[in-house]
């Protein structure tokens, strides 16, 4: 006995040099005999495991369509969602573990977010996180096509069309397929190579390609400054040019000289293409409006500059068969040939007005695209009319203005800019204004291309039915409501999108110009050019003054009425974008481009300069004299009362404080990297025009910078993935919790958290 008890301690020992578990010890003592009396023991009770609480995760979805569902994570979980109402994780969470809830994914056409998704679990079910899903297009039908700014085709009847916006060539196949064949939708750059992941960027100019005799496609990337070629197999290469730093580096070199230099390859320097032909001889001669020359370029690369000899600015050119160069002049109201280094007049005259005749006593409104029928005579896209000049100057109307179809119905074109024949006799010409694609045949029956139908202008409608024609920057606003504001200059009113994406007019009367104040339904305006909207609900809107150049101030309360406030400061330069803001307090701000500066006008004040350009040029200590100024494209306020705009020029987002003191926000001067950071670090490619706007957090969104970026409350850059892709918005408003975009032809939209 005593051995089993000497035996057993020794078990004990061990076991608590193991284990350091008093219910395991207690246990075995008890096997041993333990206690007073020793004999037989009772079993002890068992003890259950304490487990540690947990709880769930969930919240609500709204907006989910009939059929739509939208998927969430929470880490590696994830959840689909049918329905609106309740959700709720399958995975519990103990309390003080983190967890961050995110939209995965969604239906094709849903945009969602959450709100309140990342915290950590307390001792209760967490039942707040808030998802919330809309449909991308809330009105109008979206295109694929930006605008057409270079148009060619190819012997197999395949068109190519240069969409600067996006930095893309589109191919347009015989059958109407409609497919990206070089570039990067939305991303600028100068890489080589593969078709698919080759980039440009394209610049704003007008006739942008050219197809040699072997399929190759020849491009003026006009914001690098080079020409590229891309081959029938689809490789983008650099055929010469050196590329400059930004967009606005067309004008001028570091010094403020400009810089056109010929040589080969790499050594050689363009200025701002405007328009492409090919030799019959192979090489490429494009018009370079820096030096108002004519440049060729060798298939080898080598570039040299010919005499143009017209003692004016050069337009557009087409080669004819016999290698002879005919050209427009910048105004487009003269075509002179150049042969021989000899350059003379074969029609037009100062006169704008389009009247057939010969020689001088025909006139052009402004000539923009040419191209030479085989039988010598030339087809030139004139404005409202498309017109034939044979080779003695005698020029006729073909369709258009003065001249109707075969229908006999007269076209109404707004602006012709490119022109192309085809095989069939057939031609395809494109407004810039109605961004419309039409064919053209031979017995005049003009019909719409189907791929891009076009601007109909604004629509009342709900949804697909409504039109919002096109918007620039300064044309769009929301109010805190989420009602969204669109110009229709053309119409002479203002109208409204409501969030259910009923477009109708909201101020003004349709077709009738004037200056009359009163109930908003029964004011009239001249000529809107710029709106803005206030916290209250107020809309302030540029008007142009009756009989007059100059520009009034004018308000629609939340009341609804119309009323003249004063006349806005003006510049005396030809104004190409304007800008007006409004902040929380009331105070209005404006500036046009080319002005010098910004001008604020106090609730119950006047304006006065609050920004000046000239000391702001001074205080960045401007390192490029070549930039004549700021060139503002738009302006916002944030919930304090600052002040932010946009500088194409300078590529960088201003601060402005409510005492004036001006600062770099975000961006890095100069830098068109277009990369995430801090200011000085993080850098905006301004590729596109820039539109901005600040949400509920004080956060600021801007476009044109190969897509929407988000710059934070301390400046640093990022790029958020934005459920409705990566389309060209060129316009930005944000009201109610919603980020809306402007893209062609449609108003967009996405929930922000």
């Amino acid at each position: 006995m005593k051995a089993e008890m000497i035996n057993c301690f020794g078990e004990v020992q061990n076991l608590f040099r193991r284990a350091g578990c008093g219910a395991a010890l207690l246990a075995l003592l008890s096997a041993c005999g333990g206690g007073s009396g020793g004999g037989t023991s009772t079993p002890p009770t068992p003890v259950a495991p304490v487990e540690t609480p947990r709880y769930l995760l969930g919240g609500t979805v709204s907006g989910l369509l009939p059929g739509a569902s939208v998927v969430l994570a929470n880490g590696t979980e994830k959840l689909t969602v049918t329905a609106n109402g309740p959700f709720s994780f399958a995975g519990k969470l103990a309390a003080g573990a983190a967890y961050q809830g995110k939209v995965d994914s969604a239906s094709a056409g849903l945009g969602c977010s959450i709100a309140q998704g990342a915290a950590t679990m307390g001792s209760a079910d967490v039942s707040t996180l808030a998802v919330r899903c809309l449909p991308i297009v809330l009105a109008g039908v979206q295109e694929r096509i930006q605008r057409v700014d270079g148009m060619v085709q190819d012997g197999a009847g395949n068109y190519y069309i240069a969409d600067a916006s996006a930095h893309v060539i589109h191919k347009l196949a015989p059958d109407g397929r409609l497919s990206i064949h070089a570039g990067i939708p939305g991303k600028s750059g100068a890489a080589d190579g593969p078709a698919a992941s080759a980039t440009f960027y394209l610049g704003g100019s007008l006739a942008l390609l050219a197809i040699d005799g072997k399929g190759n496609l020849y491009v003026a990337d006009n914001c690098n400054g080079l020409v590229r070629k891309i081959t029938p197999d689809g490789v983008v290469s650099t055929l010469a040019g050196q590329r400059r730093a930004n967009c606005s580096a067309t004008q001028a070199g570091p010094d403020g000289v400009p810089g056109y230099v010929d040589g080969t390859g790499g050594q050689a320097q363009f200025g701002l293409i405007t328009s492409m032909a090919m030799d019959r001889n192979g090489d490429l001669l494009l018009v370079d409006d820096g030096p108002a020359q004519i440049r060729r370029v060798t298939p080898d690369g080598v570039v040299s500059s010919i005499n143009k000899m017209i003692g004016e600015s050069v337009g557009h050119m087409a080669v004819d068969a016999n290698g002879v160069i005919y050209l427009s002049n910048g105004r487009g109201n003269k075509v002179y040939r150049l042969a021989n280094g000899v350059a003379t007049s074969v029609a037009g005259s100062p006169i704008t007005s389009g009247y057939d005749g010969k020689g001088t006593d025909a006139s052009f409104t402004r000539v923009r695209g040419m191209v030479f029928e085989r039988s010598g005579n030339l087809l030139l896209a004139d404005r409202e009319s498309i017109r034939r000049m044979t080779p003695d100057g005698e020029v006729t109307t073909v369709v258009g203005r003065h001249v109707p179809d075969a229908t006999g119905k007269y076209v109404e074109w707004k602006n012709l800019t490119h022109i192309l024949l085809e095989d069939s006799g057939s031609m395809l010409v494109y407004d810039f204004t109605l961004q419309r694609l039409s064919r053209v045949d031979a017995a005049n029956r003009i019909s719409t291309v189907p791929a891009m139908p076009g601007d109909a202008g604004q629509v009342d409608g709900v949804g697909a039915v409504a039109r919002v024609g096109t918007l620039k920057a300064s044309a769009m606003c929301s109010d805190p409501s989420g009602n969204t504001y669109l110009l229709d200059a053309a119409n002479k009113v203002l109208r409204r999108l409501a969030p259910t994406g009923k477009l109708e007019v909201y101020a003004g009367i349709a077709g009738r110009a004037g200056s009359d104040d009163g109930p908003r339904l029964s004011a009239t305006m001249q000529n809107p050019a710029a709106i803005a909207c206030g916290a209250d609900g107020a809309v302030y809107f540029a008007d142009r003054a009756p009989n007059s150049y100059a520009l009034n101030l004018r308000k629609i309360t939340g009341d609804g009425i119309m009323s003249t406030i004063e006349q806005l400061p003006h510049t005396s330069v030809s104004v190409q974008q304007y800008a007006l803001a409004v902040d929380k307090d009331g105070y209005v701000t404006w500036t046009v481009s080319g002005g010098n500066g910004i001008h604020r006008r106090p609730p119950g004040g006047v304006f006065s300069l609050f920004v000046s350009f000239e000391a702001l040029l001074s205080d960045i200590a401007d390192s490029n004299p070549g930039l004549p100024s700021i060139f503002p494209y738009s302006m916002v306020f944030d919930s304090k009362g600052d002040m932010y705009f946009d500088d194409y020029y300078h590529q960088v987002i201003f601060k402005v404080n409510r005492s004036g003191a001006v600062s770099v926000f975000a961006g890095t001067l100069y830098s068109t990297k277009n990369a995430d950071g801090a200011p000085g670090v993080g850098s905006l490619s301004f590729s596109g025009f820039p539109s901005l706007i600040i949400d509920q957090a004080d956060n600021l969104y801007v476009s044109g910078q190969d897509g929407v970026r988000k710059i934070d409350t301390a400046g640093v850059i990022s790029s958020p993935q934005m459920a409705w892709g990566n389309p060209i918005v060129e316009v930005l408003a944000f009201g109610n919790g919603t980020l809306y975009g402007y893209t062609a032809r449609a108003i967009i939209q996405m929930p922000l958290p």
